[in-house]
């Protein structure tokens, strides 16, 4: 026995690669490496709210959790750190049942998770928690989880979730940590070994790559004087780069896709590029109302997704942007066009890159930051970048969790220095769905969520006046079509005008 489970034979071992291994590094109460997301759901008609919800919480604590959530990290002095099965998981500790008090509006659910996340998962138990949450005053109730990052990236968390969910109302179906995943993979510590070696080789080849790139990138970039591509290092300190106290605030919103789409596409970009524009003003706003509207471009961390289809490995697959983003007072036309700009030249900075070379691109420009910090020159060198901003993907079609329909899912991601505010989004039927997570000392979620909705309704002003007016030309020309000769009504005889004989019948 050991952590107070039972742990099985040292045959069930797999190895936690190097970046999973960061997140573990990072894991500080300051700065847990929590991800998760908050979901809204709506009863059928008639049903009780809080029945369905200890009905979830009944199922969930009956199911039986598989890789990786039947395992905890074991990081020894000497040896490969190594991910070790549990034979028992008391579900008890992992599955609970909270209720809201009156009134029971979302702002008071937002807080709550805000709480329930800003807390570290016990390295002891397997890591993650989940909690099916009632009382909500308009009749739905909502379900939080979270998990470590070393787990699993946002994409294969999308896809274990939502998969877990089922696409017509029926019975409760197995939850995320009890799906049997076809990724899920058990070797024995000799074969983790070998495994082990060869993503260290891995990485080592990347980092070799990415010197010579950038080596010859850098060289060019100084004879032509122009500089492109990912901008780590470029962007103003602002209050989100102070340091991170425990605490946390949470707000989620949303926003509709057709619209995004066709902003983004007007300006020759993509939905992504929608919303870093929309989270670039909203955070400039929120800055310049506090009196500390940055004088130089914010730089946004944005995580791509380099899984291929299919790959469900239990692991973070992962690699990032360095995104410079609007001018501190531009339009919001202009602002979305130097972002499409900007995205373009950083993804095709990393054209030709390996995956493992795109990795360590991060783990370079993060570690110079961590040794810098160490050093004692964050005061007087730039953050690396000021704000992250991530989609993880899309939920296709309707989802249910039992007979009650998923109507909103709100990622809650996780926070790190130095960056105090994370916005990450998701596609849910029709709709882009906004989760907001900063450190409370250094923002108001809530504040920001309102200013970037305030930057989407500026940002699409224009489409909605040229949608209206074409409106009311096509009304016009439809008034127009639609006009007729009448003949006009026979007159009736005059009573007091005789008429002649030559008309008389």
């Amino acid at each position: 026995m050991r952590y107070g489970y039972r742990i099985l034979d040292a045959g069930m071992l797999r190895p936690i690669q190097p970046l999973d291994l960061a997140f573990l590094w990072i894991d500080r109460p300051e700065t847990p490496s929590n991800v998760g997301a908050l979901l809204l759901l709506d009863p059928p008609a008639g049903a009780d709210a809080a029945r369905l919800a200890r009905q979830v919480v009944r199922a969930y604590r009956s199911a039986r959790p598989t890789s990786p959530f039947d395992g905890i990290p074991d990081l020894p002095l000497l040896g490969l750190p190594q991910w070790r099965t549990v034979e028992r998981v008391d579900l008890r500790r992992h599955v609970s049942l909270e209720q809201l008090d009156p009134p029971g509006d979302h702002a008071q659910l937002h807080r709550l998770v805000a709480r329930l996340h800003e807390s570290q998962l016990d390295r002891t138990r397997p890591l993650f928690a989940l909690h099916v949450i009632h009382g909500l005053s308009d009749g739905r109730f909502a379900v939080y989880f979270k998990s470590h990052h070393a787990c699993w990236d946002g994409r294969y968390a999308l896809e274990r979730v939502f998969g877990s969910l089922t696409r017509e109302p029926g019975p409760i179906a197995p939850p995320f940590f009890a799906v049997r995943d076809p990724g899920a993979v058990s070797g024995t510590s000799a074969a983790g070994l070998a495994g082990s070696v060869r993503a260290l080789l891995a990485q080592a080849a990347g980092f070799r790559e990415l010197f010579a790139t950038l080596a010859g990138r850098t060289r060019i970039a100084v004879a032509s004087r122009r500089r492109s591509g990912n901008r780590p290092f470029a962007g103003p300190h602002t209050r989100f780069n102070d340091a991170v106290h425990p605490g946390r605030s949470f707000a989620g919103f949303e926003l509709p896709l057709a619209e995004l789409r066709e902003v983004a596409h007007a300006a020759g970009g993509t939905v992504n590029d929608a919303v870093l524009a929309i989270v670039d003003a909203g955070v400039t706003r929120y800055l310049a109302g506090l009196g500390e509207r940055p004088r130089r471009p914010l730089v946004a961390m944005c995580p791509v997704s380099l899984r291929e289809p299919g790959d469900h490995e239990a692991t973070t697959k992962a690699a990032t942007l360095f995104v410079p983003l609007g001018g501190p007072r531009a339009g919001p036309a202009a602002r979305l066009r130097r972002i499409v700009a900007a995205t373009r030249a950083a993804k095709d900075e990393f054209h030709g890159f390996s995956h493992e070379a795109m990795q360590d691109y991060a783990a370079l420009a993060f570690g110079l930051w961590f040794a810098s910090s160490a050093l004692g020159l964050g005061a007087v060198t730039r953050p690396v970048v000021n704000l992250t901003v991530s989609n993880v993907g899309a939920i296709d079609g309707p989802r249910y969790l039992g007979r009650s329909r998923l109507v909103a899912a709100y990622p809650v991601s996780m926070i790190a220095e130095p960056v105090g505010l994370n916005v990450t989004t998701v596609s849910l039927d029709g709709r882009m769905e906004f989760g907001v997570i900063a450190a409370s000392g250094l923002a108001d979620a809530a504040r920001i969520a309102a200013d970037c909705e305030a930057a989407f309704a500026e940002l699409c002003r224009p489409a909605r006046g040229a949608r209206s007016t074409a409106a009311a030309t096509t009304r016009r020309r439809t008034a127009a079509q639609d006009l007729t000769l009448r003949k006009p009504p026979e007159r009736s005889p005059s009573r007091r005008r005789r008429m002649p004989a030559s008309q008389r019948s």
